[in-house]
C-alpha cells in the first residue's frame, strides 16, 4: 500500500490560552541530530530543539519563553504532539536551544488539596482532579479539557488526598492508573476556532484506543520485509521490569505499616524474583494496596517485552488516520523466502500477530521516521 506523505510543521502557542504566537518553519534538532519526539500512555516525555535566529519570527522571544510557550507539531494542519518550553539556552551564537516537555509534565508541577472520593468512578476521579487542579480557572491553570473515551465513570474507587502530603496531580494519576484494571490516560491536542487556538485534551477511559474485534483484520499493519526499515524486540527482566512475587506497602508508624499480601505468579522456568514498592505514602487501606500489587504483578510477571518498529513516514500507516495510541495494530516480522530461508534471521520462522500501541516516537528531519512501540501477548 502507498501512503501520501503528510506535511509536518511547527507552531508556537500561548500556554494560558492556546492562541497561536508564531509559525516556526525552521525549528530543528540540536547539532546534526533531528528533533525526536515521543508519546507514551500515562507519562511525560521530553524533546530537544534548536531555533536559528536569523530566520526566526520577530516575536521569537515570546514564542519560546520558558514556562509560557508551547510548541505544537501539526500533521496536515492537525495537531499530533505538543510540549511546553521548560528550558531555553542562548549564548553569543545565532541559535537558541530549547527543551520541551509534554503537558503530562505540567501535572507534576501542580499539587492536590484536601479531597475525598467515596465510591466514585475511576474515570470521573481523573476528570475531577484535572479539572480542579490543572484546568484554566481561578487556580491559574491551562486550557485543557477532559474527555472520557469509554467505560463511562469507570470502576468505583475510594480515594483521599491531603494538602499536607504534597502529592502532585501527576503522581495521583499514575497511582490510580497503577491498580489492577485502573484507568488509562494520555494527553492529545485539538484545534479550535474563534479565536484560533490549539489546546490539550486529556483522554481517559478503561482503555485507550480501539481493540480489534474477533475475526477482523487490523486497519494498520507494519511489515518487514516491507515498509519497515528496522525492528527491535526488547525483553527486560531487570529489577523494575520483571518479578514473580510482588508486595505493595505504604508508610506506617513504629514497627507496623500497611502492606498487601505477597502476590505470586507461577513460572516453571524462573526462580522467585521479588519486587516491593510503595505506590503512595498516604494509602492505609489494604484492599487498595492489594489492587496496586495485582496491577504491578500483571505488568511484571512475564517481564517487560516490547517491539519497536521503524518506518519512513511517507511509506507507513499514518498516525492519527490509520492508527492511534492504544489501538490494536498488526505486525509481520520476517518469514521464509522461496528458498526456505528466514528473511529476518532474528525472528526464526517469522512473527505475526496483533498488539497494542503503547507509545510512539517520531524522528523529524529530511527523512522523517515513525516508530510505534507495541506490547501485548502476541509479542
Amino acid at each position: 500500500m502507498t501512503y501520501n506523505s503528510p506535511r509536518l510543521e511547527w507552531i508556537a502557542t500561548d500556554m494560558r490560552t492556546g492562541e497561536v504566537i508564531a509559525d516556526l518553519p525552521d525549528l530543528d534538532g540540536e547539532g546534526s541530530s533531528p528533533i525526536t519526539i515521543l508519546q507514551t500512555m500515562g507519562r511525560y516525555e521530553t524533546a530537544n530543539a534548536m531555533l536559528p535566529l536569523p530566520t526566526a519570527p520577530e516575536n521569537w522571544d515570546y514564542a519560546t519563553t520558558a514556562g509560557a510557550a508551547a510548541l505544537v507539531l501539526l500533521q496536515d494542519d492537525i495537531p499530533i504532539w505538543g510540549g511546553f518550553v521548560n528550558r531555553r539556552t542562548r549564548g553569543v551564537g545565532d541559535t537558541i536551544s530549547l527543551t520541551l516537555a509534554t503537558y503530562e509534565a505540567y501535572f507534576d508541577r501542580r499539587y492536590l488539596g484536601d479531597v475525598t472520593f467515596t465510591q466514585v468512578g475511576q474515570n470521573s476521579i481523573v476528570q475531577s482532579l484535572v479539572n480542579s487542579y490543572a484546568a484554566a480557572g481561578p487556580n491559574g491553570g491551562i486550557p485543557i479539557r477532559v474527555q472520557i473515551v469509554n467505560g463511562g465513570a469507570g470502576k468505583l474507587r475510594d480515594r483521599t488526598y491531603y494538602d499536607k502530603d504534597d502529592k502532585t496531580l501527576y503522581s495521583a494519576l499514575q497511582d490510580i492508573a497503577g491498580v489492577i484494571n485502573g484507568p488509562e490516560w494520555t494527553i492529545g491536542w485539538e484545534h479550535l476556532t474563534n479565536p484560533e487556538r490549539y489546546t490539550p485534551v486529556l483522554y481517559v477511559g478503561d482503555r485507550l484506543g480501539a481493540s480489534l474485534p474477533a475475526g477482523l483484520m487490523p486497519l494498520a499493519t507494519f511489515e518487514m520485509p516491507g515498509h519497515l526499515t528496522a525492528a527491535e524486540l526488547f525483553e527486560d527482566f531487570t529489577s523494575a521490569a520483571g518479578a514473580t512475587s510482588v508486595m505493595a506497602y505504604s508508610s506506617g508508624q513504629g514497627d507496623t505499616r500497611p502492606q498487601s499480601p505477597k502476590l505470586t505468579s507461577t513460572d516453571p522456568r524462573r526462580p522467585t524474583f521479588e519486587y516491593r514498592f510503595s505506590p503512595s505514602s498516604s494509602i492505609t487501606d489494604i484492599d487498595t494496596l492489594t489492587g496496586h500489587a495485582q496491577g504491578k504483578l500483571a505488568q511484571l510477571a512475564g517481564g517487560t517485552t516490547t517491539v519497536s518498529l521503524a518506518a519512513f513516514i511517507p511509506d507507513a500507516p499514518q498516525l492519527g488516520v490509520d492508527w492511534n495510541l492504544g489501538d490494536d495494530v498488526g505486525f509481520q516480522l520476517g518469514g521464509l523466502d522461496s528458498s526456505g530461508k528466514d528473511t529476518v534471521p532474528a525472528f526464526p520462522g517469522g512473527r505475526v500477530g496483533v498488539a497494542r500501541v503503547i507509545g510512539w516516537e517520531i524522528e523529524l528531519g529530511n527523512n522523517p521516521f515513525i516508530t510505534p512501540v507495541l506490547a501485548g501477548p502476541a509479542i
